[in-house]
């Protein structure tokens, strides 16, 4: 690939860091972008969509605006440090850096809220209400933290173009506190999203599988707030280092792809665990499956086999054969019928008493026959 980065020389453009960031916002968006949207799949093929569901598709949306602000962002200087930065570029780096910051904000608080919503179907119906208020009130405290950073990153300057025109006469908050701010609201909130719920699952009764599923969220919503210190970390390098705000933009950008993936784990573990025990249960024990040995024949095919070997040894008819053999006394009569590996109709003889000959004696056709059907299944 050629020159990526506008207005600088080559050696420069090697030295960018925009190959990383760029892979690693594609990959992380394609995986979690497919994760959401099998989430959403299985969803609507079951249940049908819920609040919940849409609030993932919100935060897909934003999460993939994010990435390819991120990406174009890298052709006006991010992944440089700030001296190596193109001046002819400097106000487009500003005006997508600014585009990204509420979007960054607001779309973080989508998969949370989904989770949180998730949590309330799964209270529903139990005797946890003050559990559901919690959540509830965790909701509308997260949304409303998300919100106020989004607007104060959008207000941050005065005048207000001041923002993607640093040139302009005025002032801006300073960065050191307001990403602090911004880096609080974000751990804290994760940190809810996590917590929350734990006390009433120790209590609550599910499936095995769901609780596998809680189990991920939990590991990987720790690991968004991981990300989250992480990120709070990089403001020193941005404030007194050379100003790379390469790390800074990489994990916001895996906190939020992380993210989507945890709120939609929880709705497809259970099929993944179904699937696992299916392809188990099929191919774990080959003997009792396979259906041309021994010892993976069926009832109704060994029965099959012992009603023709003895129907061979007789006079065979046209389609259905009779067989009479033995004295009057103990004579026994077998009808057969072609038997299948899976599936037949064989019928038992019944000894022929005094009973019977008493009853019919006309002629051998007329005797009375038990039969037996047997359906074997294999699943």
């Amino acid at each position: 690939m050629g020159q990526w980065v506008d207005h600088v020389p080559p050696e420069i453009d090697q030295k960018s860091d925009w190959r990383m960031i760029m892979a690693i916002c594609v990959t992380l968006s394609v995986v979690s972008s497919a994760v959401v949207l099998t989430r959403v799949w299985i969803r609507n093929k079951n249940h049908g969509l819920a609040a919940d569901d849409w609030m993932s598709i919100l935060s897909m949306i934003f999460c993939v605006a994010y990435a390819a602000l991120c990406i174009a962002q890298t052709k006006y200087g991010l992944g440089l440090p700030l001296l190596d930065r193109p001046k002819e570029s400097i106000i487009a780096y500003t005006r997508t850096n600014y585009a990204g910051r509420p979007i960054y904000q607001v779309g973080i608080s989508f998969f949370k809220v989904a989770l949180l919503i998730s949590y309330l179907r799964l209270f529903k119906g139990t005797s946890y209400v003050v559990y559901r208020r919690i959540v509830w009130i965790s909701m509308a405290v997260i949304v409303a933290g998300h919100v106020g950073c989004a607007l104060t990153l959008i207000l941050a300057c005065s005048p207000v173009h001041k923002s993607w025109q640093p040139s302009v006469p005025g002032k801006c908050l300073a960065p050191g506190p307001s990403f602090t701010a911004y880096a609080i609201v974000t751990i804290v909130s994760d940190v809810m999203v996590a917590v929350i719920p734990i006390p009433a699952l120790l209590k609550l009764k599910v499936s095995k599988s769901r609780k596998v599923g809680l189990i991920v969220i939990f590991l990987l919503g720790l690991f968004t707030t991981l990300c989250s210190v992480f990120r709070y970390q990089q403001i020193d390098r941005i404030q007194y280092g050379d100003g790379n705000t390469t790390m800074l933009i990489l994990w916001g950008v895996i906190e939020f792809n992380v993210g989507n993936m945890v709120s939609s784990l929880p709705f497809l573990a259970p099929v993944f665990l179904r699937k696992a025990r299916q392809y188990t249960s099929k191919y774990g024990s080959s003997g009792s499956h396979n259906y041309g040995s021994g010892a993976g024949r069926s009832a109704g095919s060994r029965l099959g086999a012992m009603v023709s070997d003895k129907l061979r040894s007789t006079k065979s008819g046209s389609g259905l054969d009779s067989l009479t053999s033995g004295n009057r006394d103990g004579a026994y009569k077998l009808s057969s019928v072609a038997s299948s590996p899976r599936r037949g109709t064989y019928a038992t003889a019944v000894p022929a008493t005094g009973s019977e000959e008493n009853i019919l004696k006309q002629s051998p056709e007329n005797s009375i026959m038990k039969s037996v059907t047997y359906s074997v299944r294999v699943d």
